[in-house]
């Protein structure tokens, strides 16, 4: 004969309950565990975070990262110039100034020309302040400010000074402009 055993209610619930606690009791002590070593992580690179920065400041210190720095910002900022482009369009303008007709419009005369990478200096008499100022494209006049103009690197274009020379009719003038370093670049200046 065989022994059937019954097992109650609460044994199975018991049991059920002892398997589920069995349970919490592993996830508890994995993430117990992974809290640990996760922990572990964290400090491992913060001490090595730490240990960069001290290396980064001790670089900083040194002249030469400083110059370093320096010269990557002078880079950024500065730009390629395209200047065989800018001098060849520079004498087709004087050689243009040289071709006018002296005989109806007057006289121009440079004397002095000095070209740095941020500024250009014209120094030069005329006989008649109009052909400083005046243009008309009817009659193909262009005055020294136009002709200046024309050139797409130079930019704020201004007659610093011009004064009657003793009792001729001739003025001196002194022509001053401004390079623009990203003509023709797409660049601007930061």
């Amino acid at each position: 004969m065989a022994v059937k055993k019954i097992y109650s209610k609460w044994k199975i619930y018991f049991q059920i309950l002892l398997w589920i606690l069995a349970l919490f009791v592993v996830i508890f002590v994995y993430l117990k565990v992974d809290m640990f070593l996760m922990n572990q992580t964290i400090v491992d690179k913060r001490n090595l975070l730490a240990t960069q920065t001290q290396e980064l400041e001790s670089y900083k210190l040194l002249t030469g990262y400083n110059k370093l720095q320096a010269v990557k910002i002078l880079e950024e900022k500065q730009s390629t110039m395209p200047w065989s482009d800018h001098i060849t369009q520079v004498i087709q303008m004087l050689e243009d100034i040289k071709k006018i007709d002296t005989s109806a419009t007057g006289t121009i005369v440079l004397s002095d020309f000095n070209v740095s990478l941020d500024k250009i200096t014209l120094k030069g008499q005329v006989s008649n302040l109009s052909l400083l100022y005046y243009s008309n494209d009817g009659q193909w006049v262009r005055s020294l400010i136009d002709r200046f103009s024309s050139l797409n690197f130079v930019k704020d274009i201004r007659i610093q000074t011009y004064d009657r020379v003793g009792d001729n009719n001739y003025y001196e003038f002194v022509l001053e402009a401004n390079i623009n370093n990203n003509a023709g670049t797409g660049n601007t200046t930061k």
